[in-house]
């Protein structure tokens, strides 16, 4: 069942006073992905296009999915 919504609403509220415990997964992943050598994640650079995501922060984001059971595809 989907719930009831407005497209006017106007306001969007958002908690952002948490913090993420010590133990947590997310930090695991942050402190395996940050010991990566930066040289094997920037090897490959490209200097034209738009600017892209640090190559961390995207992989990051993906080993967390994936340990969630969320796949891209």
């Amino acid at each position: 069942m989907y719930q009831n919504y407005t497209t006017m609403e106007t306001a969007l509220t958002l908690q952002l006073d948490f913090t993420i415990p010590e133990d947590h997964e997310a930090r695991l992943i942050s402190r395996f992905v940050d010991s990566i050598p930066a040289e094997f994640l920037l090897e490959d650079t490209s200097h034209t296009g738009r600017p892209a995501f640090h190559p961390a922060m995207l992989l990051k984001m993906c080993l967390f999915a994936y340990s969630r059971s969320t796949f891209s595809g």
